[in-house]
């Protein structure tokens, strides 16, 4: 009787231990797919998220793709195909519409809002809008900002602060050589350090048709110069990307290849590094993101004379001064596809926690606001106070499901600007009228406005009368 007892009671114990152990036993056999571009941000994601592995028991690797359309076609067929191939996915700020409008994603704002570690007010209103909203207004949220990006400018301290330099520009353009804050004087400058002779040119930017190297590059100019790409209001594109504020800042980025390394109507983000890298342009269009690797020695022969500052604005023909660029980054979401959706929620709260996100911000661009305001992150190198300031002056493209077809016409004809197949206002009135048939088809209302008013007051950014730095 006692032996049988025993054994019942040791049956029930075990039956309690096993009962007692799953969560963590299922745990371990968890595995956490994300996908994003490689490099040294997702890197250190993945680097990070072991500590996590340590604490739970599941694993978080990567999918890395290059970057480009490789990445985001990697996500987009993935979902199309309602697969479950990743369980979390990094995307660029202009894809979330694409994605969530699909139906693609969770809506996360029920888990913040359930959530004891993670709330909306950890990030700023404006990221959370630029990287994970949509509707734009609608405070839906399908993506947290994980890394935060605008393009801003290079240069070579050496060449800007040489006496002999600096003396040879005044003579020439009668004035100071310095940091540029309008796009007339940067033209100056970079005119002033071209000489093939030497294999020196003064400026880089990119001219690819490939993904959105073009028009990343080109709209900061549209924007300085008072243009727009369409009204999101009305869904015109006519009389805002063909406008004649618009052609100005197409003009001048067109004109600005002159000064430019041979080849560089072709080039992307790594052949604008290579070129500033391997010291053979005296200034350089670039996302903050690749800023560090200008200051490896192992990689940069400049890296001890690298200059960081913001892009500069333009006087536009109304006479007003604007200064605003292209904003770049992604948010993380998670796949409605995916097996793990309890588990990449998790693992999302804790990532986005400030202590992580203090570390990840040691290589990137952190999204939390807790993180930004920190006196150690603004002197953590020499651009983090720099890119603070130019997040205030970012716009972006389209947030619409329609965004990669808009984003192909637009790479399309601006290129057919920069080789010269069609001139500026050609290129720019077709680019109009090809997304409004983009636009109709997929059933879009456009409603004319009587007066378009570019330079625009309208849609952003309103001009001001003197030059500045950050919105006030």
């Amino acid at each position: 009787m006692l032996k049988g007892a025993a054994r019942i009671f040791v049956l029930c114990l075990l039956v309690c231990t096993l009962l007692a152990v799953p969560s963590y036993a299922q745990k371990k056999d968890v595995t956490l797919t994300v996908v994003w571009h490689a490099g040294i941000c997702a890197e250190t994601l993945l680097n990070i998220a072991k500590d996590y592995t340590k604490q739970t028991g599941v694993k978080v690797v990567g999918a890395l793709v290059p970057y480009g359309p490789q990445w985001h076609d990697k996500i987009a067929s993935e979902f199309a195909a309602h697969g479950s191939g990743f369980d979390l996915a990094a995307w660029d700020s202009q894809s979330v519409a694409e994605f969530a409008g699909g139906g693609h994603c969770v809506l996360l704002n029920p888990l913040m809002e359930k959530s004891k570690k993670l709330k909306k007010t950890d990030f700023t209103d404006v990221a959370l809008a630029r990287y994970g909203e949509f509707p734009d207004g609608s405070g839906k949220y399908y993506a947290l900002p994980i890394n935060q990006d605008c393009i801003g400018l290079m240069y070579r301290k050496d060449l800007f602060e040489n006496p002999k330099e600096k003396e040879a520009f005044k003579k020439k353009y009668n004035k100071e050589l310095k940091v540029p804050d309008t796009y007339q004087d940067l033209k100056d400058i970079a005119e002033f350090f071209t000489r093939p002779d030497q294999k020196l040119w003064g400026w880089a930017m990119y001219g690819g048709r490939e993904y959105d190297y073009c028009t990343s590059s080109s709209n900061c100019f549209v924007w300085c110069f008072g243009g727009e790409l369409w009204n999101p209001k009305t869904n015109e594109f006519k009389g805002y990307i063909d406008s004649p504020a618009s052609i100005d800042g197409i003009k001048f980025y067109v004109d600005m290849f002159k000064y430019c390394p041979p080849g560089a109507e072709t080039w992307g983000y790594d052949e604008v590094n290579t070129a500033f890298q391997q010291g053979q342009v005296a200034m350089a269009q670039q996302w903050f993101y690749f800023f560090g690797s200008m200051l490896d020695p192992k990689i940069s022969k400049v890296s001890k004379s690298v200059g960081f500052a913001m892009l500069p604005g333009a006087w536009g023909r109304d006479g007003l001064y604007r200064r605003e660029y292209s904003m770049g980054g992604q948010g993380i979401g998670i796949s409605k596809y995916s097996k793990n959706l309890d588990e990449a929620w998790k693992f999302i709260e804790w990532y986005e926690q400030h202590n992580q996100q203090m570390r990840y911000a040691m290589n990137c661009q952190t999204g939390r606001a807790s993180v930004m305001k920190e006196s150690k992150w603004l002197k953590l190198n020499p651009y983090n106070a720099l890119f603070a300031k130019a997040l205030m002056l970012t716009n972006d493209y389209w947030h619409l499901p329609e965004y990669a077809v808009l984003l192909d016409i637009m790479q399309e004809e601006v290129n057919n600007a920069i080789v010269k197949k069609k001139t500026a206002e050609q290129a720019m009135a077709d680019c109009a009228n090809r997304q409004e048939q983009a636009m109709t088809q997929a059933g879009y209302k456009i409603t004319r406005t009587p007066k378009v008013d570019v330079p625009d007051t309208v849609v952003t950014p309103v001009g001001q009368k003197s030059i500045y730095s950050e919105k006030k």
